[in-house]
Order: structure tokens, then C-alpha cells, then sequence
């Protein structure tokens, strides 16, 4: 926001551009852009993101022979995506700036490396939730580090010497620095590499980088990478801006949501948890072909899921029937799209859809009408939930497809995003000061300040669209040298991905090899035991009723 001003100021994009430091030439920053200045004042946990996957070599290697070439596809990537080494800082007067130091040595890199992975072997695959703990406990103590790579294989004997065929890769990344668009592109960036150090190690050689060259790969802020479309000042843009202010900061508050625990003895356990239920290929196509037989083309899966989101949601709330408030029987659903499609292209970023890591979330919500036509009782008949499934897939189709049909989409939350975030500062701040006078007891706990939190969805698509099956690809161009091999160096089997949350729950949707997960991402002192995976599983029941006799 330029200084001084309000919500509805034009934006100047020049103002976010990387700049380096006067006082350390080393350094380089530029201002927070949008949502990266409300997540500099959110709590450390909820900044967390992950993403873990099984791979298999096509050759069974030794593990000193994996642990090197992991370790240096980790270096070059740290080259080749600056944005590994960015972190944030805030002035006195709350300018939220990011921020990037160079590394000059090969020292520098090998503790960075150091810090910033782990290379571990046993006999057994791991689960999500303990690659997670693993890879947390590995990094305890390197909170300025806003990535991590966790390699941990599982190694088997053949003769005298252990051998190792699957892989399981976690890469965490901080929400400040990257969405999990940009984590599931540096996923597949870092299995490229290391398909290539394993395959060709004298390709990717580490004494050939420039390392204090590395600020040149830092990638635009968004705002600087944005198509003609993109409307940043004038009527248009302050109507735009007017309306998501008035939807976030207003009718947010009043859609209906999931109860939340009231156990005000704060004895539930603090943790983050997720469940993955997990569509098969069979039931995945049978949906899908049923979307279009009864929809039509313009309808897909994530319309789909959002309605059956919205059905199970009201089956487990009553919407408001106070007549003072005529707006509560609209819902406004928070939809978070990914802003990569509103890019354009450049020479340092070719395909900004498949390219592009740093934050780039554009905001719309999905509005349904007349929820109480939508309600759901727990005794209601297959028939009953189908018709209103299709009603409200219907109102959904008709939002998103208004959605994709806007061609500005970016820049009207930017201003309203970071005014929030100096206001999350200021509160933070308050409350750091008032905790400091008056330090917190036992006899002061405060109750709920409300009773329910409404979930919302993410649909992340098609994760093929930034990972691969194989690697090197077989079918996709590759910008690593060639190999002539046919056959690829390592297969990816299983990608699994998670927020930690805050208050709401995180329905997400992702499709891979054919397959759809939907997936919850929730706090588990907020919920009592059961209500998230029961209603996720209500969630998918809903989804199953568009097939006849499903």
C-alpha cells in the first residue's frame, strides 16, 4: 500500500522490487507483497506446509552413494530457487519486508545444508504424521530457515551390503515464503535434480557455481509478473476492492460452521492432524463421467466437492433464521485460487503456471443462495440429498465459471490484505505488551469467542501439472541435460500434502495417477474426537450420490 493511503489507492508495483541493502551488500529485500504481510504476524505453527512422497529407484544404490546425491541436488536447488533462503523482518513502524542473504562460500552452503536437511536410513516405510514429527524434530532450533528436506530410505540387504530401492521425501516450506503451489513445483524441481545427480553426478557439478550470483534467480513479486488484465487502479479496481473488503471483513462471520470443542480446561492435547480418504482410480472416473452426463461439460469434480461440502456443513449446523439478518441464509465460501494463470510469461520465468514459487493466491468467494432450500436432516433419503447435491453443484458451476470468466483477479485484495496485516502486528504487539505487564495464570483462562468454525475448501488439481510420474520425465521436455536412457531413475508412487491449521478445518481436494484424495487438515483441540472424520467422510458420501446407484 503506498504510504498514506487506503484500501482504495492504486497500486505501484515498482514499490516491491527487489532492492539490495546499502548497509550489508550481501543482502537484499524488498516489501511483503499481499498475503506475505498477514502471515508475518500469524503464529509459527500454522505457517507449516508439507509435502512427502514415496519414490523407487529403477537401480538399487548404496546409501552413502543417495545421500550424495541428494545432498548436492539440495545445493544446486538452493542456487537455482533463491527463494530457499528468504526470510522476513518488520521495521518499527510495521513495514513487513522480505528479505535475502547470499551465501559466498562453500563453508556457508555445507552449514546450510547442514541445517537444513536430513539424511536418514531404516527398514520400515514411515507415515505421514511420523515423517512430520521426524522432520520437525530434525529442524527444532532453525526457526529463520523457511525449508527442509527430509530424505529417509528404506534400506534392504543384498549380501553384505545394504541397498536402497524406495525413497520417502518430505520438503517443508513456511507459508511466508511459498503457497503450496509453489511447494508441490519445488518438489518436482528437486526430484529433477536429484534424478539427474543420480543418474549424470558429473553434470551437476557444485564448484561451478557463482554463488554470489544467486540474487539474480530471485523470482519478480507477483505484481511485477502480471498480465495486461490485471487492473490496479480506477473504478473497476476500487469496486473490486470495495466488495472483497466487505465479504472478508463482514459476511465471513455470518456462514454457519462446524462446532468447535468447548472444553475450557484446556486439557485436549495442542496438535495438528490430518485424514486422507482416498478415491480410486475406478471410483474416480465413474464420478467424473457422471459430473458430465448429469451436469454437463462445464461442470467439474471441485464444483462437485464444494457443493458436497456445503451439504454436509448445513447437515451438521442450522443456518441463522434471525429475520434481522436476511444475508445469513447466503453463503459466502471462501475460495483460494491459485494466481499463476493471471502471470505472464518472461525470460527468467518461461511458464509461470509450472515455474512460479513464491505466494501467488488470487480471492473469490463462492456464493450459494438460499441455504435453508440446501438443508440436510441426518434421516434425509438418497433421493432427497441427490436433487439437493445437483441444486447446489449447479449454483457452484454458475460461481466458478463467473470466476474464471473475470479476467482481473489479483491485485483487489493486496491493499485490504496488508492494512490486516499491519493490524495483526499492532495486536501482536499489544498482546506481547499487556502478557509482559500481566503475565497469564491458571484462574484466567478464557472461554471460546465463538462456537463453531465453518472449514473451507482447496482444490489443488491435477498435482501432475507440477510433479511428474518419472524422472527424467518421458514425455515431458526437460531443461536438465539429456539422457539416453529410455528408462527413468526414479518413479514417484505416492504424493501426500498438508497445512497445519488455525481454527478451521482445511478440506482439501487433489487428484494424482488417477486417483482423488480428499483430505482434512484441522487442530485437534479444537474439534471433540470424531466430528472431523465423520464429517469428511459425509463429505465424500454426498460427492458418491451424483453416480446412479453409487
Amino acid at each position: 500500500m503506498v504510504p498514506g493511503g487506503t484500501i482504495l489507492s492504486p497500486l505501484d508495483p515498482s514499490m516491491y522490487s527487489w532492492r539490495q541493502s546499502l548497509l550489508s551488500p550481501s543482502q537484499w529485500h524488498r516489501l511483503a507483497l499481499s498475503n506475505e504481510c498477514m502471515w508475518f504476524s500469524r503464529p509459527k505453527d500454522p505457517h507449516e506446509l508439507f509435502i512427502c512422497t514415496l519414490i523407487t529407484l529403477n537401480r538399487p544404490i548404496s546409501p552413502p552413494t543417495l545421500t550424495s546425491a541428494a545432498s548436492l541436488a539440495w545445493q544446486i536447488l538452493r542456487f537455482q530457487v533463491p527463494e530457499l533462503g528468504v526470510d522476513a523482518t518488520c521495521t518499527e513502524d510495521g513495514a513487513v519486508y522480505m528479505q535475502y542473504r547470499m551465501l559466498h562460500s562453500q563453508a556457508e552452503v555445507d552449514a546450510w545444508v547442514d541445517r537444513t536437511s536430513h539424511f536418514e536410513n531404516g527398514r520400515d516405510a514411515l507415515t505421514f504424521k511420523e515423517l512430520k514429527t521426524k522432520g520437525l524434530s530434525k529442524k527444532c532450533g532453525h526457526d529463520s530457515d523457511k525449508t527442509f528436506l527430509l530424505l529417509y530410505s528404506q534400506a534392504t540387504r543384498n549380501g553384505e551390503d545394504d541397498r536402497v530401492e524406495n525413497v520417502q521425501v518430505m520438503l517443508y516450506a513456511d507459508h511466508q515464503v511459498m503457497d503450496g503451489t509453489g511447494l508441490k513445483i519445488l518438489l518436482g524441481k528437486y526430484l529433477s535434480l536429484l534424478a539427474s545427480a543420480l543418474k549424470e553426478p558429473t553434470e551437476l557439478q557444485q564448484d561451478e557455481i557463482k554463488w554470489s550470483e544467486s540474487y539474480k534467480n530471485l523470482s519478480k513479486p507477483w505484481i511485477q509478473h502480471m498480465n495486461d488484465d490485471q487492473v490496479i487502479s480506477g473504478p473497476e479496481y476500487e469496486g473490486t476492492v470495495t466488495r472483497n473488503q466487505d465479504i472478508i471483513l463482514n459476511e465471513l462471520k455470518l456462514n454457519p460452521g462446524l462446532p468447535l470443542s468447548q472444553n475450557t480446561q484446556n486439557t485436549r492435547p495442542a496438535s495438528q492432524e490430518t485424514h486422507f480418504i482416498t478415491l480410486s482410480p475406478t471410483h474416480t472416473s465413474a464420478i467424473l463421467q457422471a459430473i458430465k452426463e448429469v451436469l454437463g461439460p462445464a461442470s467439474n469434480i471441485t464444483h462437485l466437492c464444494h457443493a458436497a461440502l456445503v451439504l454436509a456443513l448445513l447437515r451438521n449446523s442450522s443456518p441463522c433464521s434471525s429475520s434481522s439478518q436476511p444475508s445469513s441464509q447466503t453463503l459466502y465460501s471462501p475460495c483460494w485460487l491459485n494466481g499463476r494463470r493471471y502471470l505472464k510469461p518472461t525470460p527468467a520465468c518461461p511458464s509461470p503456471t509450472t515455474d512460479y514459487i513464491p505466494i501467488c493466491l488470487s480471492f473469490a468467494p463462492i456464493i450459494f443462495n438460499d441455504i435453508g432450500e440446501l438443508a440436510l436432516s441426518r434421516t434425509a433419503s438418497r433421493d432427497e440429498i441427490r436433487e439437493k447435491l445437483l441444486k447446489a453443484c449447479r449454483m457452484a458451476t454458475d460461481q466458478y465459471v463467473g470466476v474464471r470468466e473475470r479476467k482481473s483477479m489479483l491485485p483487489g485484495c493486496v491493499n485490504l490484505f496488508e492494512d490486516i496485516g499491519r493490524m495483526m502486528l499492532l495486536n501482536k504487539r499489544t498482546d506481547q505488551a499487556a502478557t509482559n505487564h500481566n503475565p497469564p495464570n491458571d484462574n484466567n483462562i478464557a472461554t471460546r469467542s465463538s462456537k463453531t468454525a465453518e472449514p473451507f475448501l482447496l482444490s489443488d488439481g491435477l498435482t501432475e501439472q507440477y510433479i511428474s510420474h518419472t524422472y527424467p520425465p518421458s514425455s515431458t521436455p526437460s531443461t536438465l541435460p539429456s539422457h539416453p536412457s529410455s528408462q527413468p531413475t526414479l518413479t514417484i508412487q505416492i504424493i501426500h500434502f498438508a497445512a497445519h491449521a488455525e481454527q478451521n478445518l482445511i478440506v482439501r481436494m487433489s487428484s494424482w495417477r488417477g486417483s482423488t484424495t480428499i483430505s482434512g487438515e484441522w487442530r485437534g483441540e479444537d474439534y471433540e474426537d470424531g466430528v472431523v472424520v465423520g464429517f469428511l467422510e459425509d463429505v465424500v458420501g454426498i460427492m458418491g450420490m451424483i453416480v446412479e446407484g453409487g
